[in-house]
């Protein structure tokens, strides 16, 4: 009397269970050895990228609880608190833009860095003019600066041991600054550090004018040429084409705060691309990766 058991084979990203009698099938089935060797690796490959797949996130929302504590058992014990915004940005870009760009920035910064997860993305930040627009979410410094506080201290009993206060907003940047310290300051005796990181953001934007100024485009600033771009790489549905347009005039050097007239564009935006957004992307994950590996290099107790 045969014995049925049960052979494990993979197709596409599944693994799907077959019994040994349902393999007969394929004894009776003309295959050469190429054909038999494309097959066992190819199933070989399937099978190991389900298995990385399950392994390699990094996005705390798309994980269970024991696979966010198995991963700070592991060796991923930094996170990033990624901050963004829902605002306005004229008529050609959806609103929770920084949103989908801090998500893509954190989840590529934390890929490289290899130790780290993403903290899901805080989406409302204190805002300024784009405030005068339907679709704007605005919070208060202090609002914004305890709700990171009370984030802060979740993934501080979580198991991490760096936190990383990052945003992809401009007023998020004033409040993390001042916020981090006072937190590193809390939470040192207890073998955790907190930092703020900013190069992702400002650095980063400095040297994308400069490239824009240096290659002739016109000036633009909110939902201009950079911004634009940037969100169009992240997604091409995130941005409206025939509705990118010249906005309200504005030079350089860009003043300090916005000035946003009846458009809620700053500049002229039609030179926009996904091409170019990519670019500055990866400017952005290089600048962010680099600051926060000598963040916590240089918190390492000296030897």
């Amino acid at each position: 009397m045969s014995r049925r058991r049960k052979v494990w084979l993979p197709r596409g990203n599944t693994v799907f269970i077959y019994t040994q009698g349902s393999l007969n099938r394929f004894r009776s089935t003309p295959m050469n050895l190429s054909h038999f060797v494309l097959f066992c690796l190819t199933g070989a490959a399937a099978l190991t990228s389900a298995v990385a797949g399950t392994d390699s996130r990094v996005l705390m929302e798309e994980m269970t609880t024991t696979e966010v504590r198995d991963a700070i058992s592991s060796g991923k014990t930094t996170v990033l608190i990624f901050n963004a915004s829902t605002e306005e940005s004229g008529p050609h870009m959806a609103l929770g833009k920084h949103i989908f760009r801090a998500r893509y920035l954190g989840e590529r910064i934390a890929r490289e860095l290899g130790n780290a997860l993403v903290a899901p993305v805080m989406p409302f930040a204190p805002t300024g003019e784009e405030a005068k627009f339907p679709g704007t979410v605005n919070l208060s410094p202090e609002t914004f600066s305890r709700v990171n506080e009370e984030v802060a201290d979740s993934m501080a009993k979580a198991g991490f041991k760096y936190v990383i206060l990052m945003g992809d907003h401009n007023g998020n940047q004033a409040p993390l600054k001042a916020l981090a310290p006072k937190l590193d300051e809390r939470y040192r005796s207890q073998g955790i550090r907190v930092f703020y990181s900013s190069d992702a953001y400002a650095k980063s934007d400095q040297e994308i004018e400069n490239y824009l100024k240096d290659h002739g485009f016109p000036p633009s600033r909110h939902a201009g040429v950079a911004d634009t771009s940037a969100l169009w790489a992240v997604g091409e549905q995130y941005v409206r084409r025939d509705r990118i347009a010249i906005g309200d005039p504005i030079e350089r050097p860009y003043p300090p705060g916005l000035r946003l007239g009846p458009t809620g564009v700053e500049g002229d935006p039609r030179r926009s691309s996904p091409e170019l957004g990519a670019m500055f992307l990866d400017w952005k994950v290089k600048a962010g990766v680099t600051e926060i590996r000598k963040l916590i290099q240089d918190a390492q107790p000296a030897k």
